[in-house]
């Protein structure tokens, strides 16, 4: 009977990839839906050697979520390739919508999931209609006032008990998460939403957009908005926004990156 390799024996190495999520029933794997995850394992089978090869992200991502620089850790005993030659192994295996950006050598007491302190998303909302982007953004249909869902955003920030914007599931645990920064910015074409924190609750982001943009369109005060944070009975489920319009943007494993990228973001809003 073979051996189990020892933990010693296996290397862990750091992923970064891209992906658009439409047609994924996003991060995690599950039995029978196509996910990333479940993705990256198989063709990892047909990579490396090892039986019990192990690809673990920084989190979940809900069904039809993108990523534009998400970060994941591979784990295996087959020490035969190189960084550059797993990245190029994996890219041209991968079906189009999953590109894995880079590979590093990491320690392996490096988690993806455990050691970030911090992630950021990106929503997308287009002022008109499109033809190039509906998998990409969200269309409301009414004109929307920036200036007032910014104020709104302010509302988020800092340590709040999220319960009303949570499923189900996530209520048997904390539902406290500190939210760094909610940024607004606009162009002629698009309004985007950026939302920073340490982590966030399974729909949470999309729930906080949802409200955002029923400001802007003048169908909630930024009383209602505080009402969903100071009752946890409440429920923001109707108001959950699209997932073709968020974008998974950065983990950060360095508090001080953490900071300084925060304090970018205020230096540009100001």
């Amino acid at each position: 009977m073979a051996k189990t390799p020892t933990s010693s024996k296996r290397k862990r190495f750091c992923l970064s990839l891209e992906y658009a999520g439409t047609g994924f029933s996003g991060w995690q794997k599950q039995d029978n839906a196509r996910t990333i995850q479940g993705t990256l394992l198989e063709v990892g089978a047909e990579i490396f050697t090892d039986k019990q090869l192990d690809i673990q992200g920084h989190g979940r991502t809900d069904a039809g979520v993108h990523a534009l620089n998400y970060t994941a850790h591979l784990e295996t005993s087959d020490t035969r390739l190189t960084p550059v030659k797993i990245r190029d192994r994996f890219n041209a295996l991968l079906p189009a919508s999953i590109v894995i950006l880079d590979v590093t050598p990491c320690e392996n007491r490096f988690h993806a999931r455990l050691k970030c302190v911090g992630r950021s998303y990106l929503y997308q909302i287009s002022t008109r209609k499109t033809a190039f982007n509906k998998n990409f953004s969200w269309w409301p249909k009414e004109p929307l006032n920036s200036a007032a869902m910014a104020d709104a955003a302010d509302i988020f920030v800092g340590m709040h008990d999220f319960a009303a914007f949570a499923e189900k599931p996530e209520l048997k645990k904390s539902t406290k998460v500190v939210v760094n920064g909610v940024f607004i910015y606009e162009d002629e074409e698009m309004i985007r939403v950026r939302i920073v924190g340490s982590h966030f609750l399974w729909k949470m982001v999309r729930r906080m957009t949802g409200l955002l943009v029923e400001v802007g369109k003048g169908n909630l005060t930024l009383k209602q908005v505080e009402s969903f944070l100071s009752d946890p009975t409440k429920s923001t489920s109707s108001y959950t926004a699209p997932a073709s319009g968020l974008f998974f943007e950065k983990a950060f494993y360095n508090k001080e990156e953490f900071n300084q990228f925060l304090e970018n973001e205020n230096a540009d809003e100001n």
